[in-house]
């Protein structure tokens, strides 16, 4: 296997971690090696049952431990896998990104989620009922942020602790796609609450440009893949 960039090994890596976190947030039994993260129970909305962690795994490992679920999706953390004769549909085409960091004041009006009713109103706004419960307002590693225009959230984002790296994810605006403002914003309190780290996360179409020109780089692709019927496994290739 030829050897990977290590801003792409360290979004995957922080994509995991977040996986992780959200998991230990919903008691979600997984198993995890080298080179996949599995469910082992139904997961949270918008999270897959089956990631990647390594380049050369193929069709047949991905499927191999999808059980017996009937649907869901396969988080394809390289970009290698080709899924659509086996039952799925590509969900997502997105775009890894790394950013070095940025040492900013913090911007206004920005926040911290800390109560809860802000944060039931945060996921009403994002679409995200159901994925982050009042406990991840209790972790050290996890950060919601939001902005807040006449006390209501109009948007947001999450930063969490991935080690070496500050992992970003879940941006949104009540108008529809981040703005280059807010990306360059939540990068500012990613060097507040995790000062020193290089920022990652992945993103697609209007928000793939927004977090690009607040000074991103692309670092390698990231599919997911959905089915709602069992799925065709290939067979294993000769050893």
């Amino acid at each position: 296997m030829s050897a990977v960039d290590p801003r792409l090994a360290a979004a995957v890596e922080a994509s995991r971690r977040w996986y992780d976190a959200v998991a230990e947030l919903h008691d979600l039994p997984v198993r995890v090696d080298d080179r996949l993260w599995v469910a082992l129970a139904e997961p949270p909305p918008w999270h897959s049952a089956v990631k990647t962690l390594r380049a050369d795994v193929d069709a047949a490992a991905a499927l191999g431990v999808w059980g017996d679920r009937t649907g869901g999706s396969v988080a394809d953390s390289f970009g290698v896998l080709d899924l659509a004769g086996r039952g799925f549909d590509l969900l997502i085409d997105a775009t890894w990104v790394y950013h070095p960091g940025v040492t900013a004041p913090w911007p206004e009006p920005w926040r911290v989620v800390r109560e809860p009713d802000l944060l039931t109103r945060w996921c009403h706004r994002h679409d995200y009922a159901g994925v982050l419960p009042p406990a991840v307002l209790d972790r050290a590693d996890l950060h919601v942020l939001a902005r807040i225009v006449d006390d209501e959230p109009v948007a947001g984002a999450v930063v969490h602790d991935a080690g070496g790296t500050a992992g970003m994810s879940n941006l949104w605006s009540v108008s529809g796609v981040p703005t280059e403002a807010d990306v360059t914003d939540v990068l500012a309190c990613a060097g507040v609450l995790l000062p020193g780290r290089a920022v990652t996360d992945y993103a697609w179409d209007e928000e793939l440009a927004a977090v690009l020109a607040a000074g991103f780089e692309p670092v390698g692709p990231h599919r997911v893949w959905r089915t709602s019927t069992p799925p065709r496994r290939p067979e294993p290739r000769p050893r």
